[in-house]
């Protein structure tokens, strides 16, 4: 999934990890490991491929994409941090849709590889930088852990000497076969419509895709059930720390507006995430941090 990318090796971690970039410098950490590959670009420490040996790709990344230090990766994993879409603050003083953790530079902290898949940890704090946007002390750790699955772990810590509220998500791409043939269960009974000026809804037990969605469902079950039928595969998702989960899927005239997706983008990905979206967000207290989780398989 990431073959179309022109890559070249700066530096080796591991027996499996290497440090590459781009011809303009944009800089990746692949995972060429015995049971799976995957990469993240340092920018946003966003997961952009993941996919286990002789299966198809877990993870959506559109081919069309630009990748440079001022915009967002479209598909992958992005973390949105610290607000959910834009949020009134954010649209009145003209701050970035999903905050600022997606278009920020992180740092690699950690890595450990073993016979059984990786662990690897990203890390950003506060600067001048991140406090034109947002103006609170703060440091993110992404922990990945990765296998015959993808963990991900978002913990937000509260350095300043004030309380502190966010919102977010990890805002994952699925890739899937054909959209149209997906369903998905384990969502709550009920939905705000996105589409429908957030609009209440009920929703059936199984949710068909068939046309554009984007709805916030409450936190509701512990495992949700993708079922990619032209893969002949079922991915589960089961999350923590959130308090919604978003589906979306912008369906044919939506894709067809997106300048960093093919117009046929749409068909093999569809977007379940782990999301903060409440408007109070999670209070955390100053010198305590909040762990947002997702794990897919």
């Amino acid at each position: 999934m990431i073959s179309h990318l022109r890559l070249k090796t700066t530096k080796t971690l591991s027996p499996s990890i290497c440090m590459q970039v781009d011809d303009n410098g944009f800089e990746f950490v692949v995972i060429n490991h015995k049971n799976f590959d995957a990469a993240f670009s340092l920018h946003g420490a966003h997961l952009v491929h993941f996919q286990t040996k002789q299966q198809a790709p877990l993870i959506y990344l559109s081919k069309s994409t630009p990748y440079n230090h001022s915009k967002a990766i479209r598909g992958g994993v992005p973390i949105c941090w610290p607000w959910f879409g834009n949020t009134e603050e954010s649209k009145s003083k003209n701050l970035p849709s999903h905050g600022l953790a997606r278009i920020s530079q992180w740092t690699l902290a950690n890595i450990n590889e073993t016979g059984v898949g990786v662990d690897i940890e990203f890390s950003l704090t506060a600067n001048a930088e991140t406090k034109a946007i947002w103006d609170h002390d703060f440091s993110l750790t992404l922990n990945a852990s990765l296998s015959d699955q993808i963990e991900l772990s978002l913990i937000t810590n509260n350095t300043s000497n004030e309380d502190f509220s966010y919102g977010g998500a990890l805002h994952t791409y699925l890739h899937v076969a054909d959209s149209g043939h997906c369903s998905v269960e384990g969502l709550a009974p009920s939905y705000k419509d996105s589409l429908d000026n957030g609009k209440r809804k009920s929703s059936d037990q199984i949710l068909n895709i068939s046309e554009s969605v984007d709805s916030i469902y409450d936190a509701g079950e512990q495992q949700i059930r993708v079922n990619d039928k032209s893969n002949q595969r079922t991915i589960t998702i089961n999350n923590e720390g959130n308090d919604s989960v978003v589906v979306w899927n912008p369906w044919v005239e939506i894709a067809k507006k997106f300048v960093d997706m093919p117009d046929d983008g749409y068909k093999t990905m569809l977007c379940i995430e782990s999301a903060i979206t409440s408007k109070q967000g999670v209070l955390i207290k100053a010198g305590q941090s909040h762990t947002l989780k997702t794990v897919i398989k």
